[in-house]
């Protein structure tokens, strides 16, 4: 979905108020790029990353598990998927990928790509690519041995609460 880039950083400045603009400038141009590029709405990402940072481009997750902006979670991507220990003992090809996930704009590319992912996840389990669906999907909420997937959750709707919200402020 196309939304101006001015709107993008609005939204971000409603979501981050003390961001610098030039910041939040950077961080829309990728966001745009990715949403318009897989077809979501980049308000979406805007409150992905909004309860996932909070906009702190470097954050690591307690668990040392998710990296970045949209909280990528690194064992599985790229070099680190085949890693045996990917969080405790990463080769250096993972390294490197956890590395770049800390830039802003390889992170929404990442996040792009999940988000892409779990609709097709949604879609194939649940048979249903609805946003709450998917997001569900892209904060981990499967649960492959109960055959349960795509199930939203309270944090869940936080998220989509705060996008309508976007939506109404900036304008549909």
């Amino acid at each position: 979905m196309f939304r101006a880039l001015s709107a993008i950083v609005a939204a971000i400045a409603l979501s981050q108020p003390g961001l610098p603009r030039q910041t939040a400038e950077r961080f829309a141009t990728a966001i745009q790029r990715e949403a318009v590029a897989r077809g979501f709405d980049p308000f979406t990402a805007v409150a992905i990353i909004h309860f996932e940072s909070s906009w702190v481009e470097d954050v690591i997750s307690p668990n040392g598990e998710d990296y970045g902006l949209g909280q990528i979670r690194a064992r599985f991507v790229g070099a680190c998927r085949k890693d045996k220990s990917p969080k405790d003992a990463p080769s250096p090809e993972c390294q490197a990928v956890k590395d770049a996930l800390l830039s802003a704009e390889r992170n929404i590319e990442a996040m792009g790509a999940l988000i892409e992912h779990n609709r097709k996840v949604c879609r194939e389990k649940a048979r249903s690519t609805a946003f709450p669906r998917w997001l569900a999907s892209y904060q981990g909420r499967n649960y492959p041995k109960q055959g349960r997937w795509c199930v939203p959750g309270k944090d869940t709707w936080k998220v989509i609460r705060f996008q309508q919200w976007l939506t109404q402020k900036l304008g549909g």
